[in-house]
Parts: C-alpha cells; structure tokens; sequence
C-alpha cells in the first residue's frame, strides 16, 4: 500500500469522511487535493495534514457545476504536475417520507450524488488518456445501494445508480483506469449526525428517541460502535495502490459485515 509519489484528487474533502480519506492516503505517502464547495472546511483538513508534514492543497469546487468541475480539476492537475487518483466522495442525503420527496429534493440528490460524480469521471478519464498514462477511480458509494432504508429512497436510489455506474466504466476505461466503489455503512461523521436528527424530526423513528439512541440502533452489531472515517479510508487507500490493480468494477462494503452476504 504504498503510494508515496501518489497525488490524490478528493471530493467533498473538507466533510468528516473526506478527512479520513486524506489521513489515509497521507499516511501511505500521498500528496492529495481536497476540493470541496465549502473551501473553510478543506483547509481545517489541510492545515492538520500539513501539520503532520503531508502535502495537501485546497480548491473550490461545486460538483453540479460542469464547467466548475472541468476547470478545476485541469488547474489542480497544472498546479501538481499530474493526478493519479480521483476519489469521488462528495454527496448529500435527506431524510424524509416517500411523500415529502419533491422533485427538487430528488434533483438535488442526483445532481451530487449521481451527475457530478459522473461528470468528474469523464473529465479525469479525459486527462489520463490524453497523457496515455493510468490512474485509478473509487467511488464512495454507500450500502445503502445494496440494503435500502425507508426514509432514503431518492439516496438509495442514487448510490445503487454508483455502483452500477463503476462497473460500466471499469469495463469502458480499462485497462488504463481501475474503477473501484467502496460502500461505507453507518460512519461516524456530521452527515450522519444531520440524518440522526432529520429522522427524529420527521418521526421516521421515535420522537422520544435521543442522537445517542440512534447512535447505539444504528451502530454495526459486529462491531458494537459506529464506523470511524479513517477506517473507511484506508480501504480507499488500498484500492488506489497498485496492490489492487486486479480489484476492478467491485463495490466493496465498509460496514462491518452488516450487509446480508
């Protein structure tokens, strides 16, 4: 799992699971870039990584945006000489009853979680084949695409659509590009902590129930806790060594064995 030399391109890098990509790409010897829309969040990331002597940049990027996209994954390439990794983990989700969904609701969900993944993927595949190099895609696509939950059908359906995306492209771009998923359970991050609330307020669950409630219901019971970013992490930073080059098109769940086999 080496990847010293290695410059990784993150999605959503200044979310919780973000960081722990970036700490565990780092480790391993990876410089990376955390794009993200919200450019506050990426540097409280950076400023830790460079605390601790990585190499990290921060760049603004809004991924329902396809010029945006375009733009700034060529000048973060320009800015790093090369990128030898996308990471798309940017994504959004809500929690709410099958009739409160609105169609912007829905758009809202694919245009993140579905269109703009998609969209970065075409323009990093661009890039490599222009320079007849190789790199690798991972998605962060979420178990949710494999056991769905009831006040989620527009996330479950857009994670599904990822996971079914990354073995078309895994057939299409190879064998220059490895295409990779990694679906992630409940992991302990701030998005997780916003559905615990959302599913309080909506009664999707018990009113009288409390985030630490929830937080014990939802945890693996395998593991008897929730998920921890980093550990999610370096599942990613396994498959984009290239001691995964002969893991291809596979969407490989990070959740403790709580998904039915």
């Amino acid at each position: 799992m080496n990847l010293q030399g290695y410059v990784v391109f993150i999605t959503g890098g200044g979310s919780s699971l973000g960081e722990g990509i970036a700490q565990a790409v780092t480790e391993k010897g990876a410089a990376v870039v955390l794009a993200d829309i919200n450019t506050d969040s990426a540097k409280k990331v950076a400023d830790k990584l460079k605390v601790a002597g990585h190499k990290a940049i921060v760049v603004k990027m809004d991924v329902t945006n396809e010029n945006d996209i375009q733009r700034t994954i060529e000048e973060a390439e320009a800015a790093m000489g090369k990128i030898d990794v996308l990471v798309n983990n940017a994504g959004i989700t809500k929690m709410q009853n099958i009739e409160d969904i609105s169609k912007q609701d829905w758009d809202t969900v694919f245009a993140i979680n579905v269109c703009g993944l998609f969209r970065c993927c075409q323009v990093f595949a661009d890039i490599v084949k222009k320079k007849n190099a190789s790199g690798k895609i991972i998605n962060i696509a979420s178990n949710a695409a494999k056991v769905t939950f009831p006040g989620q059908a527009h996330y479950n359906a857009s994670k599904a659509a990822v996971t079914n995306m990354t073995q078309s492209l895994a057939k299409e771009l190879a064998p220059a590009i490895n295409v990779n998923a990694v679906c992630p359970g409940a992991v302990d991050t701030e998005m997780l902590k916003s559905c615990m609330v959302q599913t309080i307020e909506s009664d999707l669950e018990n009113k009288n129930m409390k985030i630490s409630d929830l937080r014990e219901a939802w945890s693996p019971p395998q593991l008897g806790r929730l998920i921890q970013p980093i550990e999610v992490g370096r599942v990613v930073a396994f498959l984009a060594s290239d001691d995964a080059l002969i893991i291809r098109g596979q969407s490989i769940s990070v959740d403790a064995g709580n998904t039915p086999y």
